[in-house]
């Protein structure tokens, strides 16, 4: 039985592309199809995925790390060479426009009536400060409480290392087999807590080609209706 549901943050509660577009549009002179614009945050998301823990690792600065981000990210559009002052500029841009984010469409309701029926955290990779950020501008605080709140930068472990989520799960008082994570992303989020022993729900609305999961999500979502529809359920199989 399942007695918590933990979600990810970016691309999982709101939609991450928006800021990235806007801060692109305010940088560069790009004109961009919509397929273009996927290809380009899909680039911006994976080089975050794989190698956010050269930050966490302290192999390279939160600087260092977003240039070579940009740099991957643009690599094939831009012309000219993206300085680390080009790159600090566009992240000005960038949590501009993250200040303004909002919960995929619908989902407050839904979170609301989901931390009424079972407990609700939150796991992420990222710096603190940032990540708090978001939480924050998303009022998360409104259905989860602080401890539930595991950031990567504050606790010393990043997914996919699975004990990110044992940890979580001792501290809760919870059992691998009563937690579900819903994510985004496959490897990250998918295959480390399965790992973990908990049941998954990847939420694939980008409709990743990516290397699919080395294990079977318990359920998988491809929009935002689908994963309300999912939760949902899950509220009305809910104990009394």
């Amino acid at each position: 039985m399942i007695k918590a549901i933990i979600f990810d943050v970016d691309d999982t509660l709101y939609d991450q592309k928006s800021p990235f577009s806007k801060a692109l549009s305010q940088m560069t002179q790009l004109h961009l199809t919509p397929t273009e614009l996927a290809n380009v945050f899909n680039r911006f998301r994976d080089f975050t995925d794989q190698n956010f823990h050269q930050v966490t690792a302290k192999e390279l600065s939160l600087e260092a790390w977003q240039t070579a981000r940009l740099r991957h990210t643009l690599a094939t559009l831009l012309t000219e060479t993206i300085t680390t002052d080009w790159a600090i500029q566009f992240e000005l841009a960038y949590h501009q426009a993250l200040a303004k984010i909002e919960l995929f469409p619908g989902l407050a309701p839904v979170l609301e009536k989901l931390s009424h029926c079972f407990k609700i955290g939150i796991i992420t990779n990222g710096p603190a400060a940032i990540q708090r950020k978001k939480l924050h501008q998303l009022q998360i605080e409104r259905y989860v409480h602080p401890d539930d709140i595991f950031i990567s930068d504050e606790i010393a472990l990043a997914k996919p290392d699975p004990s990110i989520f044992t940890t979580w799960a001792h501290q809760a008082g919870i059992k691998a087999n009563q937690a579900a994570y819903i994510g985004d992303n496959a490897t990250l989020d998918i295959t480390s807590a399965k790992h973990a022993g908990w049941q998954t729900f990847w939420f694939n609305h980008r409709q990743a080609q990516q290397i699919q999961p080395a294990v079977i999500p318990d359920q998988i979502v491809e929009t935002p209706a689908e994963m309300r529809e999912l939760l949902t359920a899950l509220i009305q199989a809910a104990p009394v």
